[in-house]
């Protein structure tokens, strides 16, 4: 009867991590993360992406669990959450079509998708509907991806790296990006292109909220852990000051 109780008490802590074995996945880090120790880091002062490298170790620590984290292309990692059990995967976007396909945590960070231009070649759009003919590089099945799709977008162009469409825009051989506004610098430092040569049209694509997403095999009580790991980093001044730290 001890033994049961003491085991009933570690299993409502919410300290307590599962014996499962988490798979945890990341997308397009560009330069913001390091390898070291058989897992990945964010670098200091690297952008958003080196921040939720940083968020996610920390939530982990707290969940009592040193699974390593891995870069993969975006579309892979939707597939391995998807489809694979024990998987975590972020960041990601929470649309309609993604709802039900697995268990949310968050919101990590908020921010907002525009169409960016070349400064020197400017579109003149105003409109979604203005750019649909256009060439748009997106990151390859991103939530950009999906809506520019839905919309009938003719000339979509597909890259594994944010800094590659800015390359791609600089160069001429795509006359739009789309983009968060959030880790902008970064992505255009990333890309070796100068920040005055490219700006947000008027053509705002959503307001996302990032969030970490687990795979449908995760437990009821385990994405309660997660949520309240955040929410503790929250209100400890944790979160804030990893961001400063890494995002900014």
């Amino acid at each position: 009867m001890r033994v049961t109780l003491i085991t009933l008490l570690l299993l409502l802590s919410p300290g307590y991590a599962s014996a499962e074995h988490w798979q945890v996945y990341t997308h397009s880090l560009g330069e913001q993360g390091v390898a070291g120790g058989g897992t990945l880091h964010g670098k200091e002062h690297g952008g958003k992406r080196a921040f939720y490298l940083e968020l996610v170790h920390a939530l982990l620590a707290e969940l009592g669990s040193t699974a390593p984290i891995s870069e993969v292309p975006l579309a892979r990692g939707l597939k391995l959450v998807t489809e694979q059990p024990h998987v975590v995967l972020f960041n990601l976007s929470r649309t309609p079509e993604r709802e039900s396909l697995v268990y949310w945590v968050g919101p990590t960070l908020q921010e907002t998708d525009y169409l960016y231009e070349s400064s020197a070649a400017p579109t003149g759009i105003h409109h979604l509907s203005d750019a649909r003919d256009l060439p748009v590089c997106i990151l390859n099945g991103s939530s950009h991806d999906a809506l520019l799709v839905q919309q009938s977008f003719t000339q979509l162009k597909r890259h594994n790296s944010y800094s590659g469409c800015l390359r791609m825009l600089a160069a001429g051989r795509v006359q739009l990006v789309a983009s968060a506004d959030s880790g902008l610098q970064q992505k255009l430092a990333e890309a070796q292109v100068d920040p005055a040569h490219i700006r947000a049209t008027p053509v705002v694509l959503g307001h996302d909220r990032g969030f970490i997403a687990l795979s449908k095999d995760t437990s009821p009580n385990d994405v309660a852990r997660w949520q309240a790991a955040l929410d503790k980093l929250r209100s400890n001044g944790q979160y804030q000051a990893l961001y400063q730290r890494y995002g900014q």
